[in-house]
């Protein structure tokens, strides 16, 4: 079993009598991390089939081959290459798709991870098994994602949508999976590495993030309750029958985390767009016609916003403090300049880490009007790291000096309660 990581190592310990022995499967790692990344496509793509195969089953005028390329289109679309779907160039990619994905390959390389570590351990004088952790999981994950990377790549390449966004897509999933499960897989932990200070910052963001996805499906979820006669009337106009809504059910799962995005856009105060000339914000929304998709029965009608929306930045703000408590509380002798700092730190990381994430989830979804749809890129880059940032430096400053004065406070009454000629703390 792993039980740590020493020197960027990691050790087994086989010292227990009977002495345990790591689990040996009688294939080679490269296995597992080269045919992991081919099962995971092929697993999405059986699954976006099924869903085809039932629109063909129930419709008689559909075809069965027009419906495996829709699927496999759409799984090369979840990687953020561009496609063109009935005639229309699509390139927002669905997001909830592209999360199953990675969670699907997690398993599979740190399986082979572990079988790298088993395979390649070796025993010193006290009767452990060690194998270099850093080197393991560079040579698992640099396998998994350029296996992964390149069967995305062949795939768009044979549906005439190869791009370089097909290049990047199939790496950052491939990627993320690899080096995430591979250390995983071995318990290799490299923040134990980092300078004191920074250990703090990858919980901070993530406390952050959580935050503000959270106040996005908060308000996505506000939005679709406002305008819910506007999503039946819709999904009631398509009349697809059974078969119909639950696909249209399937498609918005599938677009969900793209819709949270979204949320979170518009509550940092970004807004968004929904095709050229169009914008929602918090002040203001003027939008024209829009796809017959239900979900965007839930975009307000154009006009004035109230002013009470403008409390929706309290999100934004609770995510800067959140992260400074995050960083105070993981470094609780830490001065004030240094929650402070880092605090800051950690807001400006996880805003520029929520643009990104709202960058990923716009796109087009089709020519011309709707050349793009979803947050405002310009406007969000700027937003979320000054709103997050300012709030971390605040709550992180704050936390400190109250922590100073408590500290001095306490030494105030450890002199007052001193008894007379003995020395005090």
């Amino acid at each position: 079993m792993v039980e740590g990581f020493q020197h960027r190592t990691v050790a087994v310990d086989v010292d227990q009598a009977p002495a345990p022995q790591p689990r040996q499967w009688p294939w080679p790692w490269y296995l597992p991390a080269v045919l992991g990344p081919l099962a995971v496509l092929l697993g999405g793509w059986l699954l976006l089939s099924g869903l085809g195969a039932v629109a063909w089953l129930t419709s008689p005028d559909a075809e069965l081959t027009p419906a495996l390329r829709i699927a496999a289109e759409v799984l090369v679309l979840a990687h953020g290459a561009p496609v063109e779907i009935a005639g229309q160039a699509v390139s927002i990619a669905p997001l909830g798709l592209t999360l199953l994905l990675l969670f699907l390959a997690l398993p599979l390389a740190s399986h082979a991870a572990r079988q790298a570590a088993a395979h390649g351990a070796q025993a010193d004088d006290t009767g452990e098994l060690w194998v270099d952790g850093e080197r393991l999981v560079a040579k698992v994950a640099g396998t998994f994602t350029l296996t992964y990377a390149a069967a995305v790549v062949i795939l768009a390449a044979a549906l005439g949508a190869g791009s370089w966004r097909a290049v990047v897509g199939g790496l950052v999933v491939g990627g993320v999976a690899g080096f995430w499960g591979a250390a995983r897989g071995i318990g290799y932990a490299p923040r134990e590495t980092w300078p004191a200070w920074l250990r703090s910052v990858p919980k901070a963001m993530g406390a952050a993030t959580l935050t503000v996805l959270a106040g996005g499906a908060v308000v996505s979820a506000l939005a679709v309750v406002d305008g819910w006669d506007r999503v039946t009337g819709i999904a009631d106009a398509l009349d697809g029958g059974t078969s119909g809504l639950i696909l249209l059910i399937v498609l918005h799962l599938l677009y969900l985390p793209n819709v949270v995005l979204a949320g979170a856009s518009w509550l940092l105060g970004a807004g968004l767009t929904l095709g050229d000339g169009s914008v929602v914000t918090m002040t203001i929304t003027d939008v024209g016609l829009l796809p017959a998709i239900p979900v965007f029965g839930a975009v307000p009608p154009s006009g004035t916003a109230p002013s009470s929306y403008l409390w929706w930045l309290a999100v934004g703000v609770l995510a800067g403090a959140a992260a400074a408590l995050v960083v105070g509380f993981a470094r609780p002798r830490a001065r004030f300049d240094e929650t402070a700092l880092v605090g800051g730190l950690s807001g400006v990381a996880a805003g520029v880490l929520i643009a990104t994430f709202c960058s990923m989830a716009a796109g087009a979804l089709g020519d011309d009007r709707l050349s793009h749809i979803g947050a405002r890129m310009p406007e969000l880059l700027v937003f979320a790291p000054t709103i997050l940032g300012i709030s971390g430096v605040a709550a992180g400053l704050a936390l400190g000096l109250l922590r100073r004065r408590g500290r001095a406070e306490m030494v105030d009454q450890d002199t007052v309660d001193a008894t007379p000629g003995e020395p005090t703390a």
